[in-house]
């Protein structure tokens, strides 16, 4: 997930995604770097300050934000996860976890609304002080100001309506209302998306062009991103439709032979990384679900030291390790793969182990649903 847990808040387990150490350090030192031009008396060290003062007033303005959709979201009855701060917000996806669309609408909403209700009382605190003159409130006011900016920039760039912005949520919501389909709601909000980026792309080829702008490139490579996420959102919206009413136990292995976490590697590492065999294997003592071994772990350890390296010393646990059970949709078992990075999952019963889902067996359904749908419609399949 490459997000590291850094608080817990409202009851939210609060995550920061690996890339704000970069992010902090641009807006860190172009913070200041504008300081020491703007108010040279300052000092080198005051400079620093203020930026490192400002790069963590943008991470709280993200996490602000997110803890927005995080507490609307509790608010219409949604289950509360883990609140993981991204760059410029979260990605959206093209399954509705809410059961209304007023629900979507108020969730994808909240966010925005907390950033650009936080940029205007900052630039209030800017206004006044620009107007006490010069000395530490007018600083604070500058501070304030570029704060401000960035959170109406946060909260203005993710109303676009498009995915993976909460603007494109939101066009899910009020098409989900005005036509009753979700999924047709799915495919108007990817539409909206795509239409965005072409008009994107197409401004900045202009600038490019034209006006030999750098300008004109950043604004084309978001054309681009906005075009390549609605793609992305159509084609997992296709895999929703297949996998729809295909459940865990329809296709999970229940055959399955564990390993004692003292086995060495080398004899069962071919079983795993056999394409016909096995993809994962689980760990056990007794009864005991102890973690999960796959081709992933595996691949890590070179052949030679296979002989040294016992499976409990590679075995996936606790909260890195998902479980399922056998009446979970497939989706949902999906979306834990995508979450884990496990080759297989165990499936419980009551506590019990009953079997594995892995990623060939969903790969395989996958497969099947699109051959069905393709005899179906006689038409290509999906892509």
């Amino acid at each position: 997930m490459n997000a590291l847990p850094i608080a817990r808040l409202f009851g939210f387990e609060i995550r920061v995604h690996v890339s704000w150490a970069i992010i902090l350090a641009v807006i860190g030192v172009t913070a200041a770097t504008q300081v020491a031009v703007i108010a040279p008396g300052i000092g080198t060290a005051g400079g620093w300050v203020i930026g490192a003062v400002v790069a963590a007033a943008f991470l709280l303005s993200a996490l602000a934000h997110e803890l927005g959709h995080a507490l609307a979201a509790r608010h219409v009855g949604l289950p509360g996860g883990p609140v993981i701060v991204y760059f410029f917000g979260g990605a959206a996806t093209s399954r509705l976890d809410t059961a209304r669309p007023r629900d979507e609408v108020l969730v994808a909403a909240a966010g925005p609304l907390v950033s650009l209700t936080a940029g205007a009382a900052l630039l209030v605190v800017t206004l006044i002080g620009e107007l006490a003159g010069s000395g530490p409130v007018n600083v604070v006011g500058r501070v304030a100001l570029v704060i401000g900016v960035m959170n109406l920039l946060l909260g203005g760039v993710n109303l676009l309506p498009a995915f993976p912005l909460d603007g494109g949520r939101i066009v899910r919501g009020l098409a989900w209302a005005r036509t009753g389909d979700p999924a047709r709601a799915v495919r108007i909000a990817a539409s909206s998306g795509r239409y965005l980026g072409i008009l994107f792309a197409t401004g900045g080829i202009v600038g490019i062009l034209v006006v030999d702008s750098i300008d004109g490139l950043m604004l084309a490579v978001c054309g681009w991103f906005l075009v390549s996420s609605a793609s992305m959102v159509e084609r997992s919206a296709a895999v929703d439709a297949m996998l729809d009413g295909i459940h865990v136990a329809d296709v999970m292995d229940h055959d399955v032979t564990g390993v004692p976490p003292g086995l060495t590697l080398d004899t069962f590492a071919d079983q795993i990384l056999d394409s016909s065999a096995q993809s994962s294997v689980p760990v056990v003592r007794g009864a005991d679900l102890l973690g999960m071994v796959g081709a992933k772990q595996v691949r890590r350890i070179k052949r030679d030291q296979w002989a040294d390296t016992r499976a409990e010393d590679l075995m996936v646990t606790g909260d890195a390790m998902p479980s399922v059970g056998p009446e979970t949709s497939l989706r949902d078992a999906l979306d834990r793969f995508h979450g884990s990075g496990l080759d297989g999952l165990p499936v419980l019963e009551a506590g019990a182990l009953t079997g594995i889902v892995t990623r060939r067996a969903v790969a395989k359904a996958i497969a099947e649903a699109g051959g069905r749908d393709r005899l179906r419609t006689g038409g290509a399949p999906v892509s």
